[in-house]
């Protein structure tokens, strides 16, 4: 069974959309569209009544929703708020450590549809490197379960992951990365690696953000 993106160009390039009972990496630089594309794949779902469920680590749930509104396909998000759409925002530190956030969201009632913003918090307040991955390693094999997750990690430079495993254990790899152009800089998008899926893999094509929405543009760059 294949989840939709809420993008109909992403979609295409995904065989139909993402697998069910799997966990994406959503990869890429500051500014790149990693929050917008992953609220506008929840808000797909919550239109369909399905359960959707937004963890950030990173920005308040007021944050969200204001940037929500700045994009025309996105501005309904409150409608959909307390219904079948949450936004929890998490502080770890002394209270909520790795471990516990991984209980938490075990705790979760099933949920179609899940974002966790982001992994690199969960890096910073691990003990370790290896504690971090093998929590990482747990916490995937959690989310395969049930539903549809995604898992945003913000990265440097052209790496699709913190260089800490997040690529090997999620399903899928979509990176979003800008390109320098001489007018200006375009955002793409690149499918690198998605299970039960044919997929052309590694072709950059243009991602557009603008006000009236979120989509795939006319140029493919290879």
């Amino acid at each position: 069974m294949k989840i939709s993106t809420g993008l109909k160009g992403l979609d295409k390039l995904l065989g139909g959309g993402l697998p069910s009972n799997t966990a994406t990496l959503v990869s890429g630089g500051p500014g790149t569209g990693k929050t917008l594309i992953s609220l506008n794949f929840l808000l797909a779902g919550a239109r369909k009544k399905e359960r959707c469920c937004y963890v950030s680590l990173s920005e308040s749930r007021e944050e969200l929703i204001r940037a929500c509104k700045e994009i025309d396909t996105l501005s309904d998000i409150e409608k959909h708020m307390g219904k079948n759409l949450a936004i929890e925002h998490m502080q770890l530190g002394e209270n909520i450590t790795l471990k516990r956030f991984i209980e938490i969201i075990a705790s979760y009632p099933k949920i179609d549809r899940l974002v966790i913003d982001n992994v690199n918090k969960l890096l910073i307040f691990a003990e370790s490197s290896r504690a971090y991955r093998l929590n990482l390693s747990e916490l995937v094999r959690h989310l395969r379960k049930g539903g549809c997750s995604l898992i945003l990690c913000e990265t440097k430079g052209d790496e699709i992951d913190s260089e800490n495993n997040e690529a090997f254990e999620c399903d899928g790899v979509i990176q979003l990365s800008f390109l320098e152009l001489e007018e200006r800089p375009m955002r793409t998008i690149t499918i690198h690696k998605l299970r039960y899926s044919s997929f052309e893999p590694k072709i950059p094509r243009e991602l557009v953000i603008d006000k009236k929405g979120i989509r795939l543009g006319n140029v493919n760059i290879v």
